[in-house]
């Protein structure tokens, strides 16, 4: 007898016992929804971080305007112009009242009260640039660190009282802090450096988050293997 030829019977299962199906490779795994959720969560961080940044450049941009505006309102006030007489004893200052070029403050840790000068000691005083006029020398200034902001150097600049040069003070650090703030915002460091910083700076959150993570993971593997 050939035994290859014998027909095979087919195997009754037992009643009441249930159907095991093998496990699929393609089956649902709940730390991949764990993984989804972190990976959806940072792109949408990412996007909302982007169109923040560009709203926190434009205000910024803003405050630093606002800032220039009001210590040039201040550097440029008027001063008293009388109609040069006989007599009058007039020093004449060339050329002009001011050399070309300004320093940079150092908007940050500048004092502009250390830096207020009177170099006009006449009554009165004027310059090549103000033929039948002068200036009471009295009422002016000079201050290397605020000469950046001067927009009409045909005219000396009136001497300035302690409350307007600390509340220049006060509108320096509001640029310093502006400029430095878009520094940073439109020269961002690279991402690996920057979650590099993030982690040692918040290493115990990070750590902490990692080890919830692991356990969750833990969890959900012994309760699959289980089911």
């Amino acid at each position: 007898m050939n035994l290859c030829s014998r027909r095979q019977l087919p195997i009754s299962r037992p009643a009441g016992l249930p159907v095991v199906l093998p496990s699929s490779r393609n089956s649902f795994r709940p730390g991949g929804l764990i993984l989804l959720a972190l990976f959806l969560s940072l792109s949408g961080g990412l996007q909302a971080v982007a169109s923040s940044t560009d709203d926190q450049i434009a205000t910024l941009k803003a405050q630093k305007n606002d800032a220039i505006f009001q210590v040039q309102h201040i550097v440029n006030q008027p001063v008293t112009q009388l109609k040069r007489m006989p007599g009058m004893h007039v020093p004449v200052y060339s050329p002009g009242w001011f050399h070309s070029g300004a320093e940079t403050p150092d908007f940050n840790t500048v004092d502009v009260r250390t830096t207020q000068q009177f170099p006009y000691v006449d009554q009165y005083v004027t310059s090549d640039l103000n033929p039948g006029v002068v200036f009471l020398g009295q009422e002016l200034e000079f201050n290397s660190m605020t000469k950046y902001f001067i927009t009409d150097r045909s005219v000396p600049k009136k001497k300035l009282t302690e409350a307007e040069m600390v509340e220049i003070n006060r509108l320096y650090r509001v640029i310093g802090h502006c400029e430095q703030q878009l520094h940073e915002l439109q020269n961002p460091e690279p991402l690996p450096a920057k979650i590099q910083r993030l982690i040692s700076e918040h290493k115990p959150m990070v750590v902490g988050c990692l080890v919830a993570v692991v356990v969750i993971l833990l969890l959900l593997r012994k309760r699959q293997t289980a089911g």
